[in-house]
């Protein structure tokens, strides 16, 4: 092989590398349009790690309405993001722009670029077969080419390693039911647990997970988010049969006390009443239903004396059974 091919196949190997690396630096997942590419690359404010694109909190919906608009108005991708960050305290860029730690990950690569070629032109400029210097043996012209060879692969192999690493420890934007195992859930956002829920609607892993969000938005009042959620595991005929109870008095006591439904209330319960017809929960919701929408005081009290049969009942529950039978007993209304 003469001097000439030798140095153009060796060119042609850096360049091809350096393209290869800068391309899995930096290219963008091809199946993302412009609007959630950008939307995946800013953390939402309100959330634990996931970016605008996967958040279904209200503020994510609003940024990313946000993006689509300046897409259509020809926004550059750039002047979109300054906007965001400027705009939404607490927002920050997933995939940061070559600065501080990543700096060097695009800097190798040119750094790697340029020494090939400069070890190119030494090569040329100092030839083994100049006439002003004796000529190297074949076979150690040979084995330094190996050498030169050898450095550019091991330092290619370094950066792409280098880069790998870069580009896995990025911050997901996306999170999953085994992301949150094992953790306390109570330290867990909303937003967070929206966002590993709807990554996973057809797991059924996932009903634990969905009964303590509306379970907290039950206790907050908030009947509209705590609804779709116990619906899904009612419905669920993978749910375990204390999740379906839970789900189903919950869906109940929802549709009574925020909606006056009392046929539909009754409905619900009976059915978790069919699944275990000793649940003390059901039975004591549906006693609290007839009672305070049908007037129904004496069959009321009557479930609560049942109820208060049972040595095990928590303290607490015991308690407030013993209040409502006193007032059922009077004839009174339901508090």
């Amino acid at each position: 092989m003469s001097e000439r091919v030798r140095t153009v196949a060796t060119a042609s190997v850096i360049v091809a590398m350096a393209i290869i690396l800068l391309t899995l630096v930096s290219t963008q997942p091809a199946n993302l349009d412009r609007v959630d590419a950008i939307g995946a690359r800013i953390k939402c404010p309100v959330c634990q790690g996931e970016s605008i694109a996967n958040s279904p909190s209200q503020m994510a919906r609003d940024m990313m309405d946000l993006v689509e608009d300046r897409v259509a108005a020809g926004a550059s991708d750039q002047a979109i993001i300054d906007e965001l960050l400027s705009s939404y305290t607490g927002a920050l860029l997933l995939d940061p722009p070559p600065s501080g730690n990543t700096l060097l990950l695009w800097l190798v690569p040119a750094a790697a670029v340029v020494i090939g070629i400069t070890v190119i032109l030494w090569w040329r400029a100092h030839p083994g077969s100049e006439a002003s210097k004796p000529a190297l043996p074949a076979s150690r012209s040979r084995r330094r080419l190996l050498a030169g060879g050898l450095i550019l692969v091991v330092a290619f192999a370094v950066i792409v390693v280098v880069a790998s690493n870069s580009l896995q420890e990025r911050p997901s934007t996306a999170s999953g039911v085994a992301d949150l195992e094992g953790q306390d859930l109570s330290e867990v956002s909303n937003e967070t647990m929206e966002a590993v829920i709807a990554a996973n609607a057809d797991n059924p892993e996932v009903n634990g997970m969905r009964l303590a969000l509306a379970e907290r938005y039950f206790e907050e009042g908030d009947y509209r988010s705590a609804f779709p959620h116990y619906l899904v595991v009612a419905e669920d005929t993978n749910a375990s049969p204390a999740q379906a109870i839970t789900a189903l008095v919950r869906l109940g006591w929802m549709a009574f006390d925020g909606n006056g439904e009392v046929a539909t209330a009754t409905r619900l319960v009976d059915e978790a009443l069919a699944i275990d017809p000793e649940s003390t929960v059901a039975l004591y919701v549906r006693a609290r239903v007839r009672w305070c929408g049908a007037g129904e005081a004496d069959e009321a009290a009557a479930v609560f004396q049942r109820l208060l049969d049972d040595p095990d009942l928590a303290s607490d529950t015991r308690s407030q059974i013993e209040a409502d039978l006193a007032l059922a007993l009077e004839g009174a209304g339901c508090p």
